[in-house]
This record gives structure tokens, sequence and C-alpha cells, in this order.
């Protein structure tokens, strides 16, 4: 009886030798690294270095007293309902925004959501104020909605926003003008050019400017075939698909001047209780000329420094207290705190979600 000869089994791949290496070299004990709890300590750190860095840069841009900090402290009762009417705010953003779609989209919960986790992402991750749109695109392309069509509404929304939010500034402006009975032409005049430039942002879209990001994304797929799955396609068609729906397009921008309207409520609020009384001009003046200085600021962190000298001077130029400029967008700023604080917990739930 022969004993039958066995043929060598082939090699394990490479990427199993490895493994195998790393676990005979590994000092007894030791185990993998856990990279979530490092991202949630790198956070944390992040998120508190904004917040200080933020009060101090408050104090230093604005050339406040430390003194002016304490008329905080006895308002902060009002932080939930400043919560409660950002979050409403967004609600009716992630309204806009699903608007843009067809009869077959997500539910308004997934808008809702994703709208409030773009807002943590932006407000308190040094992204440069894009990296939530990044983010919201590719978890909505998730909900049965193609990369491409994800990727072109929110290019189209945030191009709405910002069209809104010019509206908004000059809708300030006139209130200023018609407060101190004296014409702003020089700066009417160039928040005309930026409704301008916005229109033909828009005008842009449509014609084929999209085209255009879908052929560069298509040569970085190519480049690195490694991110082809992560770069969307198709985003001119699904463009001229939203953008043959005119209404949906108005309601996401009637949406979004609603939304930029109830920051007016925010900042009465604040003023009134920190005993600074204004009225509805002056509190249209201040959102709308705060709002516009810290969307100049874009490219810096959750626009710190910027957003503060900003609202300090839009208070100066309403006529109110100079010294309740800086407790206002600290209010503002604890708010977008906790605010910030709910979108990235939300982005952390889903990422654990997807991953189970």
């Amino acid at each position: 009886m022969t004993t039958p000869v066995l043929a060598p089994s082939p090699p394990p791949p490479a990427a199993v030798q490895q493994s195998r290496a790393e676990r005979v070299l590994a000092p007894p004990g030791a185990e993998r690294p856990n990279w979530g709890q490092a991202r949630a300590a790198a956070w944390s750190v992040a998120i508190t270095a904004l917040a200080v860095g933020g009060a101090a840069l408050a104090v230093v841009s604005t050339g406040s007293s430390l003194a002016s900090v304490g008329a905080v402290w006895p308002a902060l009762w009002i932080l939930p309902g400043l919560i409660a009417l950002h979050l409403t705010q967004l609600f009716l953003a992630g309204l806009g925004w699903r608007s843009l779609f067809g009869p077959a989209r997500p539910a308004v919960a997934v808008f809702y959501r994703l709208r409030v986790i773009r807002e943590g992402i932006d407000s308190l991750l040094p992204v440069a104020q894009i990296g939530g749109e990044i983010v919201g695109a590719r978890l909505l392309a998730r909900h049965r909605v193609a990369a491409g069509e994800a990727g072109a509404s929110v290019i189209i929304d945030v191009t709405i926003e910002f069209l809104t939010q010019i509206l908004f500034l000059l809708a300030g402006l006139a209130a200023l003008a018609w407060r101190s009975h004296q014409a702003t032409w020089g700066i009417s005049l160039e928040a005309a050019l930026a409704v301008a430039v916005a229109a033909a942002l828009l005008l842009a879209q449509r014609v084929g400017l999209l085209r255009l990001l879908d052929a560069l994304l298509q040569r970085i797929a190519q480049r690195w075939p490694s991110l082809a799955a992560a770069t969307p396609g198709g985003m001119h068609a699904a463009a001229l698909r939203v953008y043959r729906r005119p209404r949906g397009v108005l309601n996401c921008v009637l949406l979004h001047v609603i939304a930029w309207a109830l920051g007016t409520i925010e900042t009465w609020a604040i003023l009134h209780v920190l005993g600074v009384p204004i009225g509805p001009v002056q509190a249209l003046v201040i959102e709308s000329l705060g709002m516009a200085a810290r969307s100049a600021g874009f490219a810096i962190p959750a626009a710190l420094g910027v957003q503060e000298g900003g609202f300090v001077l839009a208070v100066v130029a309403a006529g109110a207290a100079a010294s309740a400029g800086l407790p206002l967008v600290l209010l503002k700023r604890a708010r977008e705190v906790c605010v910030g604080l709910i979108g990235i917990g939300l982005w952390r739930i889903r990422l654990r979600s997807a991953r189970a």
C-alpha cells in the first residue's frame, strides 16, 4: 500500500504572512491600537482648543476686557432656547436641500440629520467650512441616491445658501441705510456684485460647469484607481434634472431665506437678555453684517476672530451698546459649539452603524 503524496499547499498571501509576523514579533499583551478612541480624543482636543481659542481671539481682536466676558454667565440660561432655534434653522435648511430632489427621495429626517452633521463638521473641525458638505454628500449617497446626484444637490444647495445670504445682507444694508438716513452705496454696490456672482455661478452650473468637474474627477480616478469609488460622476446631468424642477429650486430659496431671518430673532433675544433692548431693524443689521463677516472668513477654521470682530463692529454700526458685542458673539459661539457637538455625535453614530 503506497502512501499518498500530498501536493504542497500554496504559500499564504503576503498580507497574511505580514499579519502573522506582526503577531509573532509583537510583545506579550500587546493589542491593536484603537483608532476610534484616538480619533475621539483628537476631536475632543480640537473642540476644546476651538472653544478656548475662540474666546481668547474674541477678547484680543475686539480689544474688549475680560470684565465684559462676565456678562455671559448670567445669560447662559438662554442657551437651550438658542440651540432649539438654531436646530429649527437647520431643519428648514434640510427641507430646502430635500426640495431639490424629485418625488423619489429620502425622508425628511435623513436630510435633517445630514444637515446637522454638515453644520457640526464645518463648525468644529479645521476643514475650511467645506468638509461638512463633502461628508454630507457621501452619507446621502448611502440612502439610495446616486453619488453624482448627491454631489450636485450639495453644490446647488450651498450656492443657493450663499445667494440667499447675500439677499439677507442686502436687506440688512437697506435697514442700516434707512435707520441712519445715509446711503451706503459703496457697500450696496459690492453686495449687488456678489449677487451677480452667485447668479452667474448658478447659470454656469446649468450650462456646464459641473461637466468640467465630472471630467476632472474622472481624470483623478484614472490617475489614482483607489479613489474611483469615492469620486462621484454624472453631476452635470444631475444638476440639469434639478434645474428642470424650478418649483423645488424656488422652495429651496424661500426656506433658506426664512432660516436666515430666524437668526435675527436669536440676536434680538440675546441682546434683550443682556439688558440691551433693540428693535427688529437693529437686530437685522447686526445679524446680517455679522454672518457676512463669518462667511468672509471661510478659510479660517470656524472663522475664529473674524466672526467676533464682525459682530462687534455690527453692534456698533447698528447703534447698540458696544460693550454688548463680545457677550453677544460668545453666546453665539457657545450655541455653535453645542450644536456642533450634536452634529459630530450624529456623524460618529452613523459611522459606527455603517461598520456594524
